[in-house]
């Protein structure tokens, strides 16, 4: 434990910390405590402060900064979200229905390598379920780069391996060696939004965290990692277990698919993370400053506001759009500063042209005081 690392309850709550995200798929586990044990918000956010603690502290034991794990937790509009596509029913006839296990050598093996710092990437796998086969269809017209022809039968039929945090010659890499099996038929870029990646956001489960040359895996306690068998050890990772009640909430990664109310538990325990005042401002009345309203009209926010369809609203009408947004979105870097200021960020979807969507990170400063949210940046 580092020297400085806090001891007891009044050091852990008033001490800075900083938080990527907390996300609640695949993971009933937080909803359910809070629910079955009747907890307070305030005993929530200090259970999650706890858990938090932990988990960095099972990090340092494995050499990992927590820190060092944020590109691979929060979206990020300049690096590539690859979703790679393969025929379930194809590569279950070489083994037996194991399909997963089968195709698996292919996209391991297109991992990028580590190389200078400790590179990060998310990985989500399962079948696309709960669609119908023609809207299954439809969606992969608009999205997927085919590597051969492919008809969707049924929706569990396409069995999707997703990675995050890719450069551009990484996710050429990545599909490259996917495509060495006869049963992947093609890749969708889901860096962007799409009808695709709202289907993939509800199918599937989070895998693991790829950190340098090791998996990190929930798993449950005493349990052993790499359960599904995968080659990770031929292709020189190492499987590592992390217990799943540290691992879900703040390493899962969640596929923003902007589905309305989809976001409001994933919320809801982001900001009853931020501060116990915080639990119930889903949907906040976001305000700002004159000066501040001034400063987003004419300083180095001015572009974003323009290409964003907000620069003509007076300060009321931006007040309200605004908070409209945040209320959509999803939260990241959920952290109480050195100078006391519990600050988040919201990263927003809007159609900018043609149908196309941009993705704009906006930051916020919540006021344990009054309990309201303050517009800081919008980028």
């Amino acid at each position: 434990m580092a020297a400085d690392s806090p001891t007891t309850w009044e050091e852990l709550l008033a001490g800075p910390f900083n938080v990527h995200s907390v996300t609640t798929h695949n993971n009933l586990l937080l909803a359910a405590m809070r629910e079955t044990f009747n907890l307070t918000d305030e005993a929530f956010h200090r259970m999650m402060r706890a858990d938090h603690l932990q988990l960095t502290r099972t990090l340092d034991k494995l050499d990992i900064a927590y820190s060092s794990l944020a590109k691979a937790l929060m979206p990020d509009h300049r690096r590539r979200e690859i979703a790679l596509l393969f025929d379930s029913a194809v590569a279950s006839l070489s083994s037996n229905g194991f399909y997963a296990i089968d195709v698996a050598e292919a996209w391991i093996s297109g991992l990028p390598r580590p190389r200078k710092g400790v590179p990060v990437n998310s990985i989500l796998r399962g079948d696309l379920l709960h669609a119908p086969a023609d809207k299954v269809q439809a969606a992969m017209e608009r999205s997927v780069v085919y590597h051969q022809p492919f008809t969707v039968t049924y929706a569990q039929q396409v069995y999707c391996v997703y990675v995050t945090n890719l450069s551009e010659p990484q996710a050429k890499a990545l599909t490259s060696s996917a495509a060495e099996h006869p049963a992947y038929f093609g890749y969708a870029d889901c860096t962007g939004r799409s009808v695709l990646k709202a289907h993939l956001g509800l199918s599937l489960m989070n895998s693991g965290l790829r950190v340098g040359d090791m998996i990190l895996e929930g798993v449950p306690v005493d349990g052993v990692p790499n359960g599904a068998r995968l080659p990770f050890d031929a292709a020189g990772f190492t499987p590592t277990a992390v217990i799943d009640s540290l691992f879900l909430p703040f390493l899962g990664y969640r596929i923003n698919s902007h589905l309305t109310g989809q976001n409001r538990e994933d919320n809801r325990s982001a900001l009853t993370m931020l501060s116990p005042d915080a639990a119930h401002l889903e949907s906040p009345d976001v305000w700002m400053t004159q000066g501040r309203y001034g400063y987003l009209q004419d300083g180095k926010h001015r572009d974003s506001m323009e290409k964003a369809g907000l620069l003509h609203l007076d300060q009321p009408a931006l007040e309200v759009a605004v908070s409209k947004l945040v209320a959509q979105g999803y939260l990241y870097n959920l952290r109480l500063d050195a100078y006391g200021n519990l600050l988040y960020k919201a990263l927003v979807d809007i159609e900018v042209e043609d149908g196309r969507y941009q993705t704009f990170t906006i930051g916020l400063r919540f006021n344990p005081e009054d309990k309201r949210v303050e517009l800081m940046t919008f980028f």
